[in-house]
């Protein structure tokens, strides 16, 4: 395992304990400016779960109360409560591209929105042990300057058969080895949607330590993020943990 991501899972709780978790719930707020795309509820309050081992999400009540969105190793599905099937998609991420993506330009249906949320939520609640998994190559680059503090950089590669934002993603660690900062293109929004997802208020849940408040802005060249538009503020009120 490279050293510094063995810091960082170590200030997030140690691997042990990361490797001991099935799954993980998480309730919350979304808002921002992606979501309005959204369809639904827009998951303005949300109860989410994610498998561990496995690319597997379900969001709770979405998108109307009584049903649940399942994106599964790139598989999207609407259920009711008791798993009847409403509606689905079995290969949803190439729907954001060419021809057929104008539409999702302005509003993206239940299963654009299921498929982008489940995979983000599965990525953003299994960091770091995520960037461990079997498929991702993690290398250290130079360290980063910002707001007076020096943040050391894990640059990640992603194998094709994970479901993520883009190929190649920055983690921006601090002295502690908490992830302070997460540099993505989210491709299904655009290719020009070049984004950094800011991380704190840092919390421990049954022994792991997971950034409650999460918030997404613009990135420009040269690695400078500007203060608005808010893309996406995501805050978490409570988590789960099942072994």
């Amino acid at each position: 395992m490279h050293e510094l991501l063995d810091e960082v899972l170590t200030a997030h709780g140690g691997v042990e304990r990361w490797q001991s978790v099935s799954a993980i719930t998480a309730r919350g707020r979304l808002s921002g400016l992606l979501p309005q795309r959204f369809a639904g509820n827009k998951l303005a309050k949300f109860t989410v779960e994610v498998q561990v081992a496995d690319q597997h999400t379900v969001l709770h009540d979405f998108p109307h109360v009584g049903e649940r969105a399942v994106f599964d190793k790139g598989v999207v599905r609407i259920e009711t409560r008791d798993g009847e099937q409403l509606d689905g998609r079995a290969d949803p991420r190439p729907e954001f591209f060419g021809m057929s993506g104008i539409r999702r330009n302005f509003h993206w249906d239940a299963l654009d929105t299921a498929y982008f949320a489940g995979y983000a939520f599965w990525n953003y609640l299994n960091a770091p042990l995520l960037l461990a998994r079997d498929g991702i190559t993690v290398t250290e680059a130079e360290p980063w300057q910002e707001a007076g503090q020096r943040w050391r950089r894990l640059e990640a590669t992603f194998s094709p058969g994970l479901d993520t934002h883009c190929p190649q993603q920055t983690f921006y660690v601090d002295n502690g080895g908490l992830i302070r900062r997460h540099d993505f293109v989210a491709e299904p929004v655009g290719s020009w949607a070049k984004a950094a997802l800011y991380c704190d208020q840092h919390r421990q849940f049954d022994g792991l330590t997971v950034p409650t408040r999460r918030r997404v802005l613009p990135r420009v060249p040269g690695g400078r993020v500007l203060s608005r538009p808010t893309l996406l503020a995501l805050d978490f009120e409570d988590i789960e943990i099942k072994r």
